[in-house]
């Protein structure tokens, strides 16, 4: 495929999920579709190109998200959501248009409390600092195999202006040592009491003992700190955490030492089931 994708919501059939694929964000609209059984196509773009597609299909302000973004790390305005992944197009045109809606769409509301918790803290902490570790001069042969399935324009876009789009982005979430530093404290801190609460109930974030909306996504948010097999179920492809840097391997192990850490990974064992 030359040029990636664009997408006619009125001419579409089934729903199609547009998506930075290898996003945690993205990796709940995923599997929450998937696991309803969700017929679905997965549209899928690179850093950088994405806000071309996805500013078109919001350009109603309606249809922007409502979840956390990228950029209020740093205190960029809200006119992002313009640009944020995932959301979902409905045939007829309806947009669903982040994560959370898509969640509650396909397998029913989350907690309220335990859903800002994970959208405004885990997400954006595991956001800054996994992309801390990719977007480095050193890190080109991870930002290689993330483009690997993209198309040969965005391949292009990002041989050229690569260096460009990834000063951007950490400028943009604040990536720094002082802020990443502080970030893997609280990943850690909320891996542990989040563990902690699905001890006391058997595996779930109330008294259901149930795998549902809310242990979804904390798994799906939690996951690029920890890489579990399975990740995106075949969508996107994350580098080996042996292609890591010392530091980031021992923060990955830390986290899978965690109460939550060993309930992510035995999650995607029992419930990721691969496609």
């Amino acid at each position: 495929m030359f040029f990636p994708e664009s997408i006619n919501p009125s001419t579409i059939t089934i729903p199609h999920l547009v998506t930075i694929p290898y996003s945690h964000y993205c990796e709940i609209g995923r599997w929450a579709l998937e696991k309803a059984k969700t017929q679905f196509k997965e549209v899928k773009y690179s850093p950088g190109y994405h806000a071309k597609e996805v500013g078109k299909l919001r350009s109603n302000k309606a249809d922007r998200s409502e979840s956390s973004y990228v950029g209020q790390e740093s205190g960029v305005h809200a006119g992002r959501r313009k640009y944020a992944v995932p959301l979902l197009c409905l045939p007829g045109g309806e947009v669903i248009r982040d994560s959370w809606e898509i969640l509650s769409y396909a397998q029913g509301d989350p907690d309220p409390e335990w859903k800002k918790i994970l959208d405004q803290e885990l997400g954006p902490a595991a956001r800054q600092v996994v992309y801390h570790h990719i977007l480095t001069p050193q890190g080109s042969h991870h930002m290689k195999k993330m483009l690997a399935k993209q198309s040969l324009y965005e391949k292009f876009i990002w041989w050229r202006y690569g260096n460009k789009i990834i000063e951007g982005m950490r400028e943009i979430m604040a990536i720094n040592p002082e802020n990443v530093t502080t970030a893997k404290k609280r990943v850690l801190e909320l891996l542990q009491k989040a563990g902690e609460v699905l001890e006391k109930n058997n595996g779930s974030f109330d008294s259901s003992a149930t795998f549902g909306s809310t242990e979804l996504a904390f798994c799906s948010l939690a996951a690029i700190c920890i890489l579990p097999k399975n990740y995106a179920n075949g969508a996107a492809d994350l580098p080996d955490l042996d292609t890591f840097d010392a530091e980031f391997q021992k923060f990955v192990q830390q986290c899978r030492s965690t109460l939550g850490g060993k309930f992510v990974l035995r999650s995607y064992q029992d419930n990721r089931i691969p496609k």
